[in-house]
């Protein structure tokens, strides 16, 4: 049975930006405690002149897993969240796609990459990210993002082994701010931008399938 949900931010819903940074500031932090973490427990190791072998092998594989990690998820909030190529510009498809090639190597998720190539505005490639990440996070288990249509019109259609859809996820990309945590807060703010451009975004739900559409407006 297939369900689908059109989502368009309240009017009067409005998040106070300071407490929407902040939260975002927290999502951040959230992505990178654990690979940081890996770092320092990799060179803890390390650093034990009594540690040999394989115990020294398994430290450089949590070091380079953590680095890796931590660069992918910089790499893509830089591009995401921050003021990448500064306000108004607009952002190469070409780094979206490294950008999300790094992190989707980092998940258990793989992206199929299906849109054109060369800049686009800042707004509509910021939430095909969240929603890129969004999808990977459906299929905790190990799945595949088709990524199709083009930047002003694209579709994410998520399959896998178990797929899977957070409410508190579809509330946020409705722009419904009421419960917000640090997780779902890149989901809220692409709902404004989306908004801002005079688009939508449109959530489809089957048993084994998520399809997240975006349409940008003028």
């Amino acid at each position: 049975m297939s369900e689908a949900q059109n989502l368009t931010p309240p009017d009067d819903n409005e998040p106070d930006p300071l407490a929407l940074a902040s939260l975002l500031s927290s999502r951040v932090c959230h992505d990178l405690i654990n690979p940081v973490g890996a770092l320092r427990s990799g060179l803890e190791v390390l650093d034990d002149p009594s540690m040999e072998g394989a115990m020294r092998d398994a430290a450089m594989d949590l070091v380079r897993d953590g680095a890796q990690k931590a660069v992918a998820l910089l790499s893509y909030a830089r591009l995401a969240y921050g003021a990448a190529g500064g306000f108004g510009a607009q952002i190469s498809l070409e780094d979206a796609q490294k950008a999300l090639a790094d992190l989707f190597a980092v998940t258990k998720a793989e992206l199929k990459w299906g849109i054109g190539t060369g800049l686009a505005a800042k707004e509509n490639v910021k939430v095909l990210m969240v929603l890129a990440y969004a999808a990977a996070d459906c299929v905790p288990r190990g799945g595949v993002v088709t990524l199709e249509g083009d930047i002003e019109n694209f579709t994410l259609h998520v399959t896998g082994k178990k797929v899977l859809l957070n409410e508190s996820l579809v509330r946020a990309l409705g722009g419904d701010a009421s419960e917000m945590t640090p997780k779902f807060t890149p989901a809220l703010i692409a709902s404004q931008l989306v908004a801002s451009r005079g688009g939508a975004i449109r959530v489809e739900r089957t048993e084994d399938s998520v399809t997240f559409k975006a349409s940008f407006g003028s």
